[in-house]
């Protein structure tokens, strides 16, 4: 279920209803129209690109830029006279100017402060900071949105937990979120850069590190990379080796039929395409968590990278390099997990020395609040953090 709302210059806008407001009256929008706002509110005071943005609007569909130059014209009116304003970038796209708050999170955005760096290969990355206390660092991983994970309920129970007593670190890898979309490249060794960019930019020298998924295979690589600077290091769910890498005829073909559906499914209004994706990773979650996970990954990527980034997390291959790490590493993993098997979460185990693995009773690949695994694994954390502070 969809809950976000923004609020900026006298104007309510509320995603879930599709309804803008201006004080007491609503302000008529066609659906279009508001998807496109939509999409500049959520971005707010970042460069979106034009080609960015029709193909979030317009997926798999051919359409003239002059559909959205139309529908940023009507906007324009609607602001007028208002301290909103959209800038045209020439050559490059827009930019919605304005100080947006979001009472879903009882707080303004800009409390989790929003920053951007840029990597090696001028990839432009948006990187966030919640909470106070020691520092801790998450890695980028499926599908993320800096802002839509803040009220995700598959999400928004993480990041309290680690931001209730750490200044949490966290980041849209590529072409995710508020991250640039259209990049040159997206692979393991580039999301391993990402993180590389986001602790130098946040100016750390040593800290824990967390990795959910495939963000658990950045982490430890980063991890082996980088034995100085990480203290401890959790990993979720996480894997050795990618669905391509394993040479199984049968997981192979499964996965190739998955990118086929991504990329002509992926950015549709109806969610069947990226419902098999939540329902692995929520098989038992509540319609208001399933709804809430179509919406998140529909909004943080478009079909071509979630595409690419599936197809990238075919070719991870860490079988080299987890001997290399060296910081006291707690490895968690769901026993009955339907995105990445129980037997992955064991070999990642197995391959860090003195790791300590916990298994525990659950189908989901990231227990939702309500799972009755979730107080167990977030007590585990918790205690492993405070002993390796």
């Amino acid at each position: 279920m969809v809950e976000a709302v923004y609020l900026f210059d006298g104007f309510r806008l509320d995603a879930r209803e599709r309804q803008l407001w201006r004080d007491e009256e609503i302000v008529p929008l066609r659906d279009k129209v508001f998807d496109t706002l939509l999409l500049l509110v959520e971005g707010a005071n970042r460069l979106q690109t034009q080609t960015e943005l029709i193909e979030r609007l317009w997926p798999n569909v051919h359409v003239e830029p002059n559909n959205l130059q139309h529908n940023i014209s009507i906007l324009r009116k609607v602001f007028a006279e208002t301290q909103v304003e959209i800038d045209t970038v020439r050559g490059h796209g827009y930019r919605f100017v304005a100080e947006v708050t979001h009472p879903c999170t009882a707080a303004p955005v800009r409390e989790q402060t929003i920053h951007y760096c840029r990597t090696p290969d001028d990839v432009c990355l948006a990187w966030a900071e919640l909470g106070t206390g020691p520092p801790i660092v998450k890695a980028g991983n499926w599908c993320s949105h800096l802002e839509l994970e803040l009220s995700a309920l598959g999400w928004s129970h993480i990041l309290k937990s680690l931001s209730a007593e750490h200044r949490l670190i966290r980041y849209d890898a590529r072409g995710n979120g508020l991250s640039d979309r259209e990049v040159p490249e997206i692979d393991f060794e580039r999301w391993v850069t990402d993180l590389e960019t986001v602790v130098d930019a946040a100016g750390l020298e040593r800290f824990p590190l967390l990795g959910i998924s495939q963000g658990a295979a950045v982490a430890a690589a980063y991890a082996a990379r980088h034995p100085e600077r990480v203290s401890s290091l959790v990993l979720i769910c996480g894997l050795v080796r990618g669905w391509r890498v394993k040479g199984n005829p049968t997981l192979t073909r499964h996965f190739e039929a998955l990118l086929l559906l991504m990329e002509h499914g992926w950015g549709q209004d109806n969610p069947a395409f990226r419902q098999i994706f939540t329902m692995a990773f929520f098989p038992d979650g509540s319609k208001d968590v399933l709804d809430a996970f179509n919406e998140l990954q529909r909004r943080a990527t478009s079909p071509q990278n979630a595409v690419r980034i599936l197809s990238a997390i075919g070719d991870i291959d860490l079988r080299r390099e987890l001997s290399d790490v060296r910081a006291p590493t707690l490895v968690l993993h769901g026993r009955n997990d339907m995105v990445i098997p129980f037997r992955d979460g064991e070999e990642l185990a197995r391959s860090i020395a003195g790791a300590r693995f916990v298994s525990v009773e659950t189908k989901s690949h990231v227990p939702d609040a309500t799972d009755p695994v979730w107080g167990r694994m977030e007590l585990e954390i918790r205690d492993f953090l405070a002993s390796h502070a």
